[in-house]
C-alpha cells in the first residue's frame, strides 16, 4: 500500500521544457515541473563564467522520430514505385522531389534533436508533420515539373504543404524561446530560425498563385532557392551561437 501510494500518475504537459542544466552537475525538470508556466529555464555554466540556457542532451532518436524517418523513406519508395525513372526527365523529377521531401524532413529533424521533447503541444505539431509527409506521398504520384499546364494544381499542393511544414516549425521554435526570452545570446539565433521559415513560407504561398494552367511553369525552382536559404540560416546560426549548436547532438545517426 505504502509503495502504491508513492505512485503518482504524472499527467503529459501541455508544453514542455526543453532546457536543462548543463555542467553544473544537477538534473533535468520534471515534467511537473516543466510544464507551461510552471518554471523558468535552467541555466548552463560555461568556463568563462557566463551562464546561458542549455538544450537537454539526448543519445538516441526517440521512437516517435524515427517512425517520422520511416515515412520519409517511404515517400521516396511510394514516388519510385509510381514513377519509372529511366530517362533525364524522370531523374530531373525525382532530383527535384527528392530535394523538396528531404529539406522538409532536415528542418523537422534539425529541431527534434536539440529541443524535441514529450508534450501534448509538440505530440501535436508531430501529428501535423506526420500529415505533411502524407500529403508528400499523395501529391509525389503526380509530380510532373515538365508538364506544367496539367501539374500545376499539385504544384499549388506542394506550396500549400511547405507552408504548413514551416508554420508549424515556426510555432514549436517559439515555444522553445518563450522559456530562454530572457536570455538574448539563446533567443536570437531562435529568431533568426522562426523569421527564415517565416520568409520561406510567406515566399512558398505568394508563388502558390503562380502556378495556373498557363502559366510557364518554372515558379517551382524558388521552392529550392528558398530551403537551401532555410538550411543554411539554421546551419550558420546554429555554428554561431554554441549555446544552439549541434555538438551532442544525435544527428549523425539521424
Amino acid at each position: 500500500m505504502e509503495c502504491t501510494a508513492k505512485l503518482r500518475y504524472r499527467a503529459l504537459p501541455i508544453i514542455a521544457n526543453p532546457w536543462e542544466r548543463r555542467g553544473d552537475g544537477s538534473l533535468p525538470l520534471s515534467s511537473e515541473q516543466s510544464s507551461i508556466g510552471k518554471s523558468e529555464p535552467v541555466i548552463a555554466s560555461h568556463a568563462d563564467g557566463s551562464s546561458t540556457p542549455a538544450f537537454r542532451q539526448r543519445e538516441e532518436a526517440s521512437s516517435i522520430e524515427l517512425f517520422y524517418d520511416l515515412f520519409f523513406v517511404a515517400n521516396l519508395t511510394s514516388f519510385t514505385t509510381v514513377h519509372a525513372i529511366d530517362d533525364a526527365e524522370t531523374i530531373t523529377s525525382y532530383i527535384g522531389f527528392f530535394a523538396i521531401l528531404w529539406f522538409t524532413w532536415l528542418q523537422v529533424v534539425l529541431y527534434d534533436i536539440r529541443f524535441g521533447v514529450d508534450s501534448l503541444f509538440e505530440r501535436l505539431a508531430k501529428l501535423l508533420h506526420f500529415g505533411v509527409m502524407v500529403t508528400f506521398a499523395v501529391v509525389g504520384t503526380r509530380f510532373n515539373p515538365s508538364m506544367p499546364h496539367e501539374t500545376y494544381i499539385t504544384m499549388r499542393q506542394l506550396s500549400l504543404v511547405l507552408v504548413v511544414s514551416r508554420l508549424v516549425l515556426i510555432g514549436q521554435y517559439a515555444s522553445a524561446m518563450m522559456w530562454v526570452r530572457k536570455h538574448p545570446s539563446v533567443t536570437t539565433p531562435l529568431k533568426v530560425h522562426i523569421i527564415a521559415l517565416a520568409v520561406g513560407a510567406a515566399l512558398c504561398l505568394g508563388f502558390f498563385f503562380t502556378f495556373t494552367a498557363t502559366s510557364s511553369g518554372q515558379a517551382y525552382i524558388v521552392w529550392y532557392v528558398i530551403i537551401v536559404m532555410e538550411a543554411l540560416a539554421v546551419f550558420i546560426s546554429s555554428s554561431r551561437w554554441e549555446d544552439v549548436s549541434f555538438v551532442h547532438t544525435n544527428l549523425n545517426e539521424r
